[in-house]
């Protein structure tokens, strides 16, 4: 009996661990569905962006924005990361692309976004210059990009980075991810006569400061929409991960409740032989 009640136990808790997956794998689709939603608008944003930047440009004489470079390269790559667990191994193509990166390009500034997945990374040897959180909700993802944004345009002006690209997991089909990579900092612009308008535009600025403030604004959009879609990214594995944990606990459920169906009977016929055994004694 003692075994039975052990098995019984043990079922109990498989029952309430699956509610708990239950809820998290529910959490991570409710997440996973707002941040599609999300990220088309983001894109649309970011085109509408990338155009009137294109148009600011075309307002610019080429002759009087001459830009100095610096001589020194001064990487930076920023790398989205997990800001919690039960995502399977959602982090580890990413610090492996990261070590990649900084083995081959020198004098490279790791910036890391979600502490969880900068933990695995710093396990596997990667430190990073500056390490932020990522947002646990989708409606939090706008005011971690600012802060981001803020520090690297410190960076870059401060010269302590001349160049920055982002890395990030991106979805396709619900089930296959992939890593990546695009330049951020400094900004490849559209080319101006491709997007040239008939009518020029009317302006109560100065064509050059609106174009860097233009400029800020498509730093920041192609940055939402890389933490979108890492966010997106962290769910769908999320859900995946929870998925097969919960056919996992159903199985290991199902051959739970076989075994104590299998020791009640090898106790009901334990107790019958008992009485057959006693009865015969009696009888002798």
């Amino acid at each position: 009996m003692a075994r039975a009640a052990e098995i019984a136990a043990q079922i109990t808790s498989l029952k309430e661990l699956t509610d708990i997956i239950a809820a998290i794998r529910t959490m991570a689709a409710a997440q996973m569905r707002q941040s599609v939603r999300t990220l088309d608008a983001v894109r649309d944003y970011t085109e509408i962006v990338r155009q009137a930047l294109a148009e600011a440009e075309a307002l610019i004489l080429p002759d009087g924005d001459n830009l100095s470079r610096s001589a020194v390269s001064n990487p930076g790559l920023v790398v989205f990361y997990a800001e919690h667990g039960f995502c399977g191994a959602f982090n580890e193509p990413l610090i492996r692309a990261a070590a990649e990166a900084a083995r081959r390009e020198t004098n490279l500034h790791l910036i890391f976004v979600g502490t969880r997945g900068a933990q695995r990374a710093v396990e596997h040897g990667l430190q990073s210059d500056m390490t932020l959180a990522m947002a646990s909700h989708g409606g939090g993802l706008s005011a971690v990009v600012r802060r981001l944004a803020a520090e690297l345009y410190r960076m870059f002006i401060e010269k302590t980075i001349s160049s920055v690209d982002v890395l990030y997991a991106r979805e396709f089909s619900g089930r296959q991810t992939t890593l990546q990579r695009l330049r951020l900092l400094p900004l490849e612009n559209p080319t101006p006569e491709r997007h040239r308008s008939e009518i020029p535009p009317l302006l109560n600025m100065n064509p050059r400061e609106l174009r860097d403030v233009l400029a800020a604004e498509y730093m920041f959009a192609i940055l939402e929409a890389a933490a979108v879609e890492s966010f997106a990214s962290e769910n769908a594995a999320r859900f995946r991960t929870m998925e097969v944990a919960h056919e996992n606990i159903e199985r290991k459920s199902s051959e739970l409740e076989r075994l104590a169906h299998r020791v009640r009977q090898e106790a009901v016929t334990a107790e019958i032989l008992e009485i057959i055994s006693g009865a015969e004694a009696m009888k002798q």
